[in-house]
């Protein structure tokens, strides 16, 4: 049977035990139990705690912390409301591009726009953190449901061959935020559920090792893993580890200096033929009821947001909200105001083609006239030659001209 995410809270904790070792003790007080809030024979005696457990792995990709929309961080060193992963993963993949700026002066953010590397900069901090959060759960939720520790609970039967999927959906999130560590970072610590939990030093491998154990962690849980559009929306199936394999694959070259683009495209033939379909409106695969909407027959995989159960500042509040400024109007983007952060660059806006004919828009102004238009601002610069503005009446002279920001001047010839 499926379960079903919505709306749980999650209330597994991770135990921590202290063993104080004193000269006088007595058998009752060796028998008590540690002071916890929940223990973890507490914990999993409710079978609703392994799918409550995986909702909390999954909602670690689109919620701050504890709390909605702040309080209780996951993680420290930064403002909870810009340690969201997918604003940090948006900004380390769009900033240091010319696809997108940011306004705002927090800290060292223009660090990434202007490729600024430094362990000072508390975004890449904050990125690397969230990776290493997302993939420390994973690991306990796979710690807490080995055989032998669901053979000690006595789970069995229907619960025990669910779990083995929810297993394996752990293990597919893990791969995903290793793919993020080794494509972010090169060389990185690794860690697995094998190794304890504490304080210690995990063994630092080089990207191509990690990228490998990727690669085998993939293939090992899609025989278990829900088929291809087949699971619940928001969770990972066959057609998701498909994907993230092609992704690995693609970059082979970069990550191993091995080029394996044919195995990509046997794993991108295998999504193709899948089922999925492109949504008619592409609008409609960044709008609330994207579950719904049809553009679900198009997403692979999404990260759930919504305005009650993941409330925070950052995912699709931030994209959508931080786009909005100058003249827009925020009430056309379904939002009660915008942040007036993000936007893209003029060299961006260059590289395409506005559409518009502009030669055809100044010939049906009237004639050529002798006057023109110069400066930074136009396509010829200071040196010209000026830009031919048209004759709408008498003493009147118009043009429609692609521009910069910059200098212009008007000029008799």
């Amino acid at each position: 049977m499926m379960k079903i995410f919505n709306n749980i809270k999650f209330k597994v904790g991770i135990v921590a035990l202290v063993l104080a070792l004193g000269f006088v003790s007595c058998e009752s007080e060796l028998d008590k139990q540690p002071v916890t809030e929940l223990t973890e024979g507490q914990a999993f005696a409710d079978p609703e705690a392994y799918t409550e457990f995986l909702a909390r792995v999954y909602a670690g990709f689109a919620v701050s912390g504890q709390e909605g929309p702040a309080g209780r961080p996951d993680i420290q060193g930064i403002d909870e409301g810009f340690s969201n992963y997918l604003r940090q993963f948006w900004k380390h993949q769009e900033l240091n591009t010319d696809e997108a700026i940011i306004a705002w002066n927090d800290g060292t953010i223009h660090d990434l726009h202007n490729h600024v590397w430094t362990p000072a900069n508390e975004f890449i901090r904050a990125m690397y953190d969230r990776i290493y959060f997302q993939i420390g759960i994973a690991n306990q939720f796979l710690r807490e449901t080995t055989d032998a520790k669901l053979d000690g609970r006595g789970v069995e039967g229907n619960l025990r061959a669910e779990i083995q999927v929810f297993k394996a959906e752990a293990r597919f999130l893990r791969a995903l935020s290793y793919w993020h560590a080794i494509d972010f970072y090169g060389n990185i610590p690794w860690v697995t559920e094998e190794d304890p939990v504490g304080n210690f030093f995990p063994e630092q491998v080089d990207r191509a090792v990690v990228f490998d154990w990727i690669i085998s962690e993939l293939k090992a849980i899609e025989p278990t893993m829900v088929g291809a559009r087949q699971n619940q929306y928001g969770r990972a199936d066959q057609g998701a580890a498909w994907m993230l394999l092609s992704k690995m694959y693609l970059n082979s070259q970069v990550y191993t200096g091995v080029d394996r683009a044919s195995e990509a495209m046997e794993y991108i033939e295998k999504v193709i033929n899948a089922g999925y379909s492109l949504t008619d409106n592409y609008t409609d695969l960044f709008i609330a009821d994207n579950n719904t909407n049809g553009s679900q027959n198009e997403i692979v995989f999404a990260i759930q947001f919504d305005g009650l159960n993941t409330t925070g500042y950052g995912g699709t509040t931030f994209l959508t909200h931080a786009a909005i400024g100058g003249k827009m109007v925020a009430s056309d983007y379904g939002v009660s105001s915008g942040w007036g952060g993000i936007r893209t660059t003029k060299n961006f806006v260059q590289k395409f083609d506005s559409g518009v004919d502009t030669d055809a828009l100044n010939e049906a102004i009237g004639p050529a006239s002798k006057w023109g238009l110069v400066g930074s601002a136009t396509e010829n610069g200071w040196d010209g030659p000026d830009m031919t503005m048209y004759e709408s009446g008498a003493e009147q002279y118009g043009i429609y001209a692609q521009l910069v920001a910059g200098e212009i001047k008007f000029r008799f010839d």
